[in-house]
């Protein structure tokens, strides 16, 4: 695939390079060390590469709390998780995902983000951006699915288009810890796994107090986002889209708002057209929330699998 480079100052004068991940989605750079901070110049570059390609991978990489921080506010303020139980204990910026436990507790937030969807849609200022870096990584599952929303507002037929164009849709905060994978292309033997460890998950629950993202479900008030929003960055149109958190459309009868959610999603979520990308440990990712749609994968309990997250203010969406 073609690589798009440009020499950024720098004390070491670094060379900045893009390498598309595929032909429709997601690049992964080169010439960053993210041991130190950025240069002006590179998180110009970084930041140029990030809307062209929507998904960038900076691969392999030895960073700090401390510097994944500084390096995600080149792309603007951090802001918390609305959830604060799963914070990392010395940066609280960062909220930590994992399976692994200690004492018998999680460390950190266990089956996040397991559907299609866009981060925290149900919130007046969705996130602009989030960052993931991969502290422990498995062996085996744990990818990263992501897929193009202004491509698949393109796909769109136009009965569909001109059916959303206009119309928000109705997001509610519900939480989905067991759905465990968002990957239409599960062997017979992953969904066996996926169902036990699911019924061993609710049965710790259901033997303590509901988990912090279970006593927040439903409670939190709902919020009216465009189905097809206006990129506040590139003017693109893209879909905008939560699975599991989209209740309706205004103006639509249930019976009709809620098929035309599911077809949307899973049209735009076609095998064909979606990244997925296998982590290493080290490696840094950012994804642009306002053109892309991503879902985690199911990680067996036996694979350790620690990430720091990071998310970037966003305005409300148009």
């Amino acid at each position: 695939m073609q690589v798009e480079a440009m020499r950024a100052d720098g004390a070491e004068d670094t060379l900045v390079e893009a390498t598309p991940l595929t032909p429709f989605l997601g690049a992964e750079i080169t010439g960053l060390d993210l041991s130190r901070d950025v240069t002006p110049v590179e998180a110009e570059r970084v930041r140029e590469l990030f809307y062209r390609h929507q998904v960038i991978a900076v691969r392999d990489q030895e960073i700090s709390p401390e510097g994944f921080i500084r390096f995600a506010e080149i792309f603007g303020a951090i802001e918390p998780f609305f959830i604060s139980s799963y914070n990392h204990p010395e940066h609280p910026q960062i909220y930590v995902l994992s399976n692994v436990r200690k004492d018998g507790k999680p460390i950190g937030r266990d089956g996040a983000g397991t559907h299609w969807h866009s981060d925290s849609t149900f919130v007046e200022k969705p996130s602009s951006v989030t960052l993931l870096h991969g502290v422990e990584v498995p062996a085996r599952g744990g990818d990263t699915l992501f897929a193009n929303m202004y491509d698949a507002y393109d796909r769109l037929d136009p009965e569909t288009r001109s059916l959303i164009d206009g119309r928000r849709a109705i997001h509610r905060y519900q939480r989905k810890e067991f759905v465990f994978s968002g990957d239409r292309e599960l062997t017979e033997e992953q969904k066996a796994e996926i169902e036990a460890l699911k019924r061993k998950r609710q049965a710790e629950e259901a033997a303590t107090a509901p988990s912090p993202t279970a006593q927040k479900s439903n409670s939190v008030p709902e919020q009216r986002h465009p189905v097809a929003r206006t990129h506040p960055v590139t003017g693109r149109k893209a879909l905008y889209l939560n699975d599991e958190m989209m209740v309706g459309i205004e103006g639509l009868d249930d019976d009709v708002a809620m098929p035309l959610l599911r077809r949307i999603c899973e049209e735009a979520t076609m095998p064909d057209r979606v990244l997925r990308f296998k982590w290493r440990k080290g490696d840094l990712v950012a994804w642009d929330n306002a053109s892309i749609i991503h879902s985690a994968t199911f990680t067996p309990p036996e694979e350790a699998r620690v990430m720091h997250r990071l998310t970037v203010e966003g305005t409300v969406p148009v």
